[in-house]
């Protein structure tokens, strides 16, 4: 497995991501996210939130993605300090293979390299596979349900 930057040409399999068969309301979501994936990172006005597309490329395919931004205060601005994680995904037919623990915690690895303090993320509170996985992948996150957040449960990771 290979963990490389998004190329555009990785357009059209985001866009086929196979999520599996099962209709959630977050699968949904996440699908309709990968769907405008590359278009979110290289939207040159937010270009300040330093959007990151990562891929796991098996054999030149696309099983595994990552994307993050900055984090952004409405007084301040972007904050370098801070990072978003937006999402996380593995396709159907390659989950439950270690895929989204080596790219969740290799993009974490790089985002402390370069000075990042914490990292945080939102979860679906009945998406119980990804609240499993939050927590046994990080369980110095700290898991909280702030009335902001609705309906999600935040994490936030000290780096």
């Amino acid at each position: 497995m290979i963990l490389r930057d998004a190329a555009r040409s990785d357009e059209l399999a985001l866009q086929d991501f196979d999520l599996g068969p099962q209709p959630t309301i977050w699968l949904s979501e996440i699908s309709e996210i990968l769907s405008g994936l590359i278009a979110w990172r290289d939207d040159e006005t937010r270009a300040d939130l330093d959007r990151r597309v990562v891929v796991a490329d098996i054999r030149g395919e696309v099983v595994a993605v990552a994307a993050h931004e900055l984090g952004e205060d409405d007084q301040h601005g972007p904050l370098p300090a801070e990072r978003y994680l937006m999402v996380v995904a593995v396709r159907h037919d390659h989950r439950r293979d270690g895929i989204a623990s080596t790219l969740a915690e290799s993009v974490i690895a790089d985002m402390q390299r370069n000075d990042v303090r914490y990292v945080h993320w939102l979860v679906y509170p009945t998406n119980l596979a990804s609240i499993a996985f939050s927590r046994s992948v990080f369980p110095e996150a700290n898991e909280s349900y702030p009335p902001e957040d609705r309906p999600y449960a935040r994490f936030v990771l000290l780096l």
